[in-house]
Protein backbone atom coordinates (compact mmCIF):
# COMPACT_ATOMS: atom_id res chain seq x y z
CA UNK A 1 0.00 0.00 0.00
CA UNK A 2 1.39 3.39 -0.99
CA UNK A 3 1.51 6.50 1.13
CA UNK A 4 -1.00 9.33 0.77
CA UNK A 5 -0.01 12.96 1.40
CA UNK A 6 -2.98 15.01 2.59
CA UNK A 7 -3.28 18.64 1.51
CA UNK A 8 -4.05 21.29 4.12
CA UNK A 9 -6.57 22.84 1.72
CA UNK A 10 -8.32 20.76 -0.97
CA UNK A 11 -7.82 21.87 -4.58
CA UNK A 12 -11.07 22.45 -6.48
CA UNK A 13 -11.47 21.55 -10.16
CA UNK A 14 -14.71 23.06 -11.49
CA UNK A 15 -16.78 21.34 -14.17
CA UNK A 16 -18.67 23.92 -16.23
CA UNK A 17 -20.62 24.19 -19.46
CA UNK A 18 -22.89 21.17 -19.56
CA UNK A 19 -24.24 21.88 -23.04
CA UNK A 20 -27.18 19.48 -22.72
CA UNK A 21 -24.77 17.01 -21.15
CA UNK A 22 -22.71 16.77 -24.36
CA UNK A 23 -19.68 19.00 -23.63
CA UNK A 24 -17.95 20.26 -20.50
CA UNK A 25 -14.94 22.29 -19.45
CA UNK A 26 -12.72 21.45 -16.48
CA UNK A 27 -11.26 24.59 -14.94
CA UNK A 28 -8.69 25.34 -12.25
CA UNK A 29 -8.49 28.88 -10.89
CA UNK A 30 -10.29 30.21 -13.96
CA UNK A 31 -8.07 28.44 -16.51
CA UNK A 32 -9.42 25.63 -18.69
CA UNK A 33 -7.46 22.40 -18.33
CA UNK A 34 -9.66 19.98 -20.26
CA UNK A 35 -12.49 19.98 -22.77
CA UNK A 36 -14.78 16.98 -22.33
CA UNK A 37 -17.01 15.49 -25.03
CA UNK A 38 -19.82 13.18 -23.96
CA UNK A 39 -21.08 10.88 -26.70
CA UNK A 40 -22.89 8.47 -24.39
CA UNK A 41 -25.58 6.67 -26.43
CA UNK A 42 -27.72 5.94 -23.37
CA UNK A 43 -27.55 7.09 -19.71
CA UNK A 44 -26.03 3.79 -18.54
CA UNK A 45 -23.45 3.49 -21.34
CA UNK A 46 -20.94 6.30 -20.90
CA UNK A 47 -18.57 7.24 -23.68
CA UNK A 48 -16.56 10.36 -22.89
CA UNK A 49 -13.29 11.83 -24.13
CA UNK A 50 -10.96 14.35 -22.47
CA UNK A 51 -8.97 16.80 -24.63
CA UNK A 52 -6.16 18.97 -23.29
CA UNK A 53 -7.08 22.66 -23.46
CA UNK A 54 -10.37 24.38 -24.20
CA UNK A 55 -11.52 22.57 -27.37
CA UNK A 56 -11.29 19.36 -29.36
CA UNK A 57 -8.27 20.84 -31.15
CA UNK A 58 -6.10 19.72 -28.23
CA UNK A 59 -4.64 16.22 -27.95
CA UNK A 60 -6.71 13.45 -26.41
CA UNK A 61 -5.51 12.74 -22.87
CA UNK A 62 -8.08 10.19 -21.70
CA UNK A 63 -11.35 8.41 -22.37
CA UNK A 64 -13.94 6.19 -20.77
CA UNK A 65 -15.92 3.69 -22.85
CA UNK A 66 -18.52 1.14 -21.76
CA UNK A 67 -17.60 -2.50 -22.25
CA UNK A 68 -20.38 -4.38 -24.09
CA UNK A 69 -22.44 -6.76 -21.92
CA UNK A 70 -20.59 -5.63 -18.80
CA UNK A 71 -21.02 -3.09 -15.99
CA UNK A 72 -17.28 -2.31 -16.26
CA UNK A 73 -15.90 0.71 -18.10
CA UNK A 74 -12.63 0.78 -20.03
CA UNK A 75 -10.54 3.76 -18.90
CA UNK A 76 -7.68 4.90 -21.13
CA UNK A 77 -5.09 7.56 -20.34
CA UNK A 78 -3.04 9.04 -23.16
CA UNK A 79 -3.44 9.82 -26.86
CA UNK A 80 -4.52 6.85 -29.03
CA UNK A 81 -2.49 8.42 -31.82
CA UNK A 82 0.65 7.83 -29.73
CA UNK A 83 0.32 4.19 -28.60
CA UNK A 84 3.44 4.29 -26.42
CA UNK A 85 1.81 6.94 -24.22
CA UNK A 86 -1.38 4.97 -23.60
CA UNK A 87 -2.23 3.05 -20.44
CA UNK A 88 -5.53 1.30 -19.79
CA UNK A 89 -7.45 0.04 -16.79
CA UNK A 90 -11.03 -0.81 -15.86
CA UNK A 91 -13.51 0.98 -13.64
CA UNK A 92 -15.24 -2.02 -12.12
CA UNK A 93 -18.48 -2.29 -10.19
CA UNK A 94 -18.16 -4.06 -6.84
CA UNK A 95 -20.89 -5.05 -4.40
CA UNK A 96 -24.67 -5.14 -4.66
CA UNK A 97 -26.23 -3.40 -1.64
CA UNK A 98 -23.40 -0.92 -1.08
CA UNK A 99 -22.20 -0.31 -4.63
CA UNK A 100 -18.75 1.06 -5.31
CA UNK A 101 -16.65 1.50 -8.43
CA UNK A 102 -12.99 0.54 -8.21
CA UNK A 103 -9.95 1.31 -10.36
CA UNK A 104 -6.20 0.72 -10.11
CA UNK A 105 -3.52 3.27 -10.93
CA UNK A 106 0.26 3.11 -10.77
CA UNK A 107 1.65 5.90 -8.59
CA UNK A 108 5.37 6.17 -7.82
CA UNK A 109 5.96 2.68 -9.25
CA UNK A 110 3.31 1.14 -6.98
CA UNK A 111 -0.11 -0.09 -8.05
CA UNK A 112 -2.75 1.68 -5.97
CA UNK A 113 -6.47 0.90 -5.63
CA UNK A 114 -9.19 3.54 -5.30
CA UNK A 115 -12.97 3.31 -4.99
CA UNK A 116 -15.84 5.72 -5.64
CA UNK A 117 -18.61 5.57 -3.03
CA UNK A 118 -21.70 7.67 -2.39
CA UNK A 119 -21.46 10.16 0.47
CA UNK A 120 -23.47 12.79 2.28
CA UNK A 121 -20.47 15.02 2.99
CA UNK A 122 -21.66 17.73 0.61
CA UNK A 123 -25.19 19.01 0.17
CA UNK A 124 -26.75 18.34 -3.22
CA UNK A 125 -28.63 20.60 -5.61
CA UNK A 126 -31.68 18.96 -7.16
CA UNK A 127 -31.85 15.22 -7.92
CA UNK A 128 -28.15 14.58 -7.43
CA UNK A 129 -25.67 13.90 -4.63
CA UNK A 130 -21.97 13.68 -3.92
CA UNK A 131 -19.45 10.88 -4.22
CA UNK A 132 -16.20 10.31 -2.39
CA UNK A 133 -13.08 8.66 -3.71
CA UNK A 134 -11.23 6.60 -1.09
CA UNK A 135 -7.92 4.77 -1.03
CA UNK A 136 -7.03 1.32 0.32
CA UNK A 137 -7.20 2.60 3.92
CA UNK A 138 -10.66 4.10 3.26
CA UNK A 139 -9.20 7.59 3.52
CA UNK A 140 -10.99 10.22 1.43
CA UNK A 141 -8.71 11.43 -1.37
CA UNK A 142 -11.30 13.36 -3.41
CA UNK A 143 -14.97 14.38 -3.39
CA UNK A 144 -17.08 15.03 -6.47
CA UNK A 145 -19.96 17.38 -5.66
CA UNK A 146 -22.96 18.36 -7.78
CA UNK A 147 -23.38 21.76 -9.32
CA UNK A 148 -26.29 24.11 -9.56
CA UNK A 149 -27.36 23.69 -13.16
CA UNK A 150 -26.45 22.79 -16.72
CA UNK A 151 -25.45 26.26 -17.80
CA UNK A 152 -23.28 27.37 -14.89
CA UNK A 153 -21.29 25.10 -12.60
CA UNK A 154 -22.08 21.44 -13.21
CA UNK A 155 -19.92 20.07 -10.45
CA UNK A 156 -16.59 20.23 -8.69
CA UNK A 157 -13.88 17.76 -7.85
CA UNK A 158 -12.14 18.61 -4.58
CA UNK A 159 -8.80 16.81 -4.35
CA UNK A 160 -7.53 16.23 -0.81
CA UNK A 161 -4.17 14.59 -1.61
CA UNK A 162 -0.99 15.17 -3.57
CA UNK A 163 -0.71 12.12 -5.83
CA UNK A 164 0.30 13.82 -9.07
CA UNK A 165 -1.33 14.99 -12.29
CA UNK A 166 -2.14 11.50 -13.57
CA UNK A 167 -4.18 10.80 -10.45
CA UNK A 168 -6.09 14.07 -10.88
CA UNK A 169 -6.90 13.25 -14.50
CA UNK A 170 -8.03 9.75 -13.50
CA UNK A 171 -10.20 11.11 -10.70
CA UNK A 172 -11.84 13.63 -13.05
CA UNK A 173 -12.33 11.07 -15.80
CA UNK A 174 -13.84 8.38 -13.60
CA UNK A 175 -16.05 10.92 -11.78
CA UNK A 176 -17.58 12.16 -15.04
CA UNK A 177 -17.91 8.63 -16.40
CA UNK A 178 -19.93 7.65 -13.32
CA UNK A 179 -21.91 10.88 -13.58
CA UNK A 180 -23.08 9.80 -17.03
CA UNK A 181 -23.50 6.15 -16.10
CA UNK A 182 -26.03 6.81 -13.35
CA UNK A 183 -27.73 9.87 -14.82
CA UNK A 184 -31.49 9.43 -15.26
CA UNK A 185 -33.78 11.70 -17.19
CA UNK A 186 -36.56 11.29 -14.62
CA UNK A 187 -36.27 10.94 -10.94
CA UNK A 188 -35.86 8.54 -8.15
CA UNK A 189 -35.20 5.28 -9.99
CA UNK A 190 -32.00 3.28 -9.97
CA UNK A 191 -30.41 2.20 -13.20
CA UNK A 192 -28.54 -1.05 -13.74
CA UNK A 193 -25.46 0.31 -11.96
CA UNK A 194 -27.29 -0.19 -8.68
CA UNK A 195 -26.86 3.46 -7.70
CA UNK A 196 -30.03 5.57 -7.34
CA UNK A 197 -30.28 8.84 -9.22
CA UNK A 198 -30.46 10.66 -5.89
CA UNK A 199 -26.76 9.84 -5.48
CA UNK A 200 -25.44 10.82 -8.88
CA UNK A 201 -22.05 12.58 -8.97
CA UNK A 202 -22.72 16.00 -10.37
Amino acid sequence: MGSTILLQTPIEYAVTGGYWNSEYQVNLNGSTLYHVVNESPTPDKPNITFFAGSSTDGPIVGSGVSIPFSSDIQITLGDPGLPKTVTSTKLSKKGFISTRYVFELEIDYQMRTFAWKDTSLNESFGPAGSHKLVDEANEIVAVFSPGGGRVKKDGALNVHVDLGETFILMALLTALVLREKVRRSAGGLADNSGMPSTYVPG
